[in-house]
């Protein structure tokens, strides 16, 4: 008795995910700033707490960024930047890298260097760096 032959394999056209990803990531971005913006995460129990904070009473490296995106979202970026200096300094290049990975197709050579071993492990170095300076000055 012979095996049922299969039909003959057809590509299925895959649907373009790309402008849904991007329109959902925009959705969650805009009620997240509102959320930090109509609410201190200070004042509002409800709010994520730093787990490295709690368990060892050190600041990481984050310690301070909900309060700091109230801040600048609230129109206040000095206090922003005493929440979390090195997070404040670092903002143009996080923009910069988000902006990097969602056209990285198009920056192939410019994606391959800044995410490069040597650049990445420069980055690590500086959070590791920062996170030590800040708890011992």
């Amino acid at each position: 008795m012979e095996s049922p032959v299969p039909p003959p394999f057809r590509e299925v056209p895959r649907k373009r995910s790309g402008p849904v990803i991007l329109i959902t990531g925009v959705l969650i971005a805009v009620a997240l700033m509102a959320v930090y913006a109509l609410v201190n995460p200070s004042e509002a129990a409800w709010m994520p707490k730093c787990l490295f904070h709690e368990l060892t009473g050190w600041q990481c490296a984050g310690c301070g960024a909900q309060r700091l995106f109230h801040a600048l979202l609230t129109g206040h970026p000095a206090d922003a930047f005493l929440y979390n200096p090195f997070l404040f300094c670092m903002l143009p290049l996080i923009l910069f890298l988000l902006w990097l990975e969602l056209t990285r197709k198009k920056h192939q050579a410019l994606y391959a260097k800044v995410y490069s071993p040597a650049a990445c492990y420069s980055m690590g170095a500086a959070i590791i760096i920062w996170t030590i300076l800040r708890n011992v000055f």
